[in-house]
């Protein structure tokens, strides 16, 4: 008997439904309870037909992280093309990934593990190529935004720093601020009263000033611009947070009396 043919849809659909039910396990049992005997209970299909498809545990994580990747990169083009100053493309940037985080927060975690090099070993060589292509695709929406800025005279490249440089600094600041606010960890008093839109845009406009990156927040009021970048570029995200009763607080909060600082500049 022959080998019953699939088509190539069939296969990127059957691949889609892995991918969702691994995710379902992650959602209910976390990253370290996910295993190919898991996802074979929960779908119907045979270990060799699951396996046809990922080649390991780790080979699944990263095409699930790969998938994730994929929405972050449309939501960062979406930045990328705002018509608006290279400052405001910036924060649109940090926007996207905080709605991102918001709607995704086991994708936004499991990029973590996806660079883990024991994992990145374990994955096959094509997934390993469409991570690094993503990734290209990720950091090239924020060095094109820095590119634009450096042309227009909005921003001068530090001596010191590459444009690779600056587009990682923006990274780490954006993905630290949420993985350390989103996520619920034991209650401590460095993160007592915090607000994660808040810090995340004090952060981040806090950087794009030491920068030097125009116009500087304290001629700004970022907290307007945030509210229509949402408005604007992600409308359907704001729907998708409202309906999981989350909502985005962009306004001023008030100083404590006998303190200086103003959060958006």
């Amino acid at each position: 008997m022959c080998p019953r043919i699939v088509d190539k849809e069939s296969l990127e659909a059957r691949e889609l439904e892995l991918l969702s039910a691994a995710l379902d396990v992650i959602e209910s049992e976390g990253t370290a309870g996910l295993n190919m005997d898991k996802l074979v209970a929960r779908v119907p299909y045979s270990k060799g037909t699951v396996y046809s498809h990922f080649s390991s545990k780790e080979d699944l994580l990263t095409r699930l992280c790969i998938q994730g990747m994929e929405i972050l990169a449309e939501l960062f083009q979406r930045a990328a093309d705002h018509q608006g100053s290279t400052r405001e493309r910036g924060l649109a940037i940090h926007l996207a990934y905080l709605v991102y985080a918001l709607l995704h927060p086991h994708r936004f975690r499991l990029v973590i593990s996806a660079m883990s090099p024991t994992l990145f070993e374990r994955t096959s060589e094509q997934n390993r190529g469409a991570f690094r292509a993503v990734e290209g695709e990720l950091f090239g929406s924020v060095v094109k935004i820095v590119d634009d800025a450096i042309s227009c005279g909005d921003f001068k490249l530090p001596a010191h720093m590459t444009k690779q440089q600056v587009a990682f600094s923006n990274w780490a600041v954006g993905f630290g601020t949420i993985a350390l606010l989103a996520v619920e960890f034991n209650d401590c008093e460095c993160r007592r009263g915090l607000n994660l839109e808040h810090e995340l845009f004090n952060n981040v406009n806090t950087l794009l000033d030491g920068m030097g990156w125009k116009p500087l927040g304290g001629s700004k009021d970022h907290s307007d611009t945030l509210k229509r970048i949402a408005d604007q570029l992600f409308s359907e995200e704001m729907v998708q947070l409202s309906e999981r009763g989350i909502s985005l607080d962009f306004t001023r909060p008030k100083m404590p009396v006998g303190t200086t600082g103003d959060l958006f500049g």
